[in-house]
């Protein structure tokens, strides 16, 4: 039992990778950008959320063969571009805020008197 659970990450090196990156995204952005209250890590966390489930999805699918250039590569990448489409999808939510709020729009992020 030990060595089946031992064993996991391994032969799903492509699932590892993605879970992997979306704890590593979680601790950096919310060390990074401190969320000034709920709302906004909310905004941080969900379009993070967006990003990593279809990607842990395709990598479950994925895991069933082997991967060519064995399983460090296939966490790695998998990993990697699962933690840039989570930052870029981010960096354009929160950019998307920004511009509704600069536009003169009422402001997203407001804090309650």
């Amino acid at each position: 039992m030990l060595a089946a659970a031992a064993s996991w990450p391994i032969r799903n090196a492509r699932s590892s990778g993605v879970i992997a990156a979306m704890a590593a995204f979680t601790v950096t952005a919310l060390q990074t950008m401190p969320p000034e209250d709920l709302l906004h890590g909310l905004a941080i966390f969900l379009p993070a959320l967006e990003a990593a489930l279809p990607a842990l999805l395709f990598a479950i699918v994925r895991d069933e063969e082997r991967h060519m250039l064995g399983p460090v590569f296939a966490l790695l990448l998998w990993g990697g571009v699962a933690f840039a489409a989570m930052w870029l999808l981010v960096a354009i939510t929160l950019a998307g805020i920004d511009a509704y709020v600069r536009l003169g729009a009422p402001p997203v992020f407001q804090t309650m008197p």
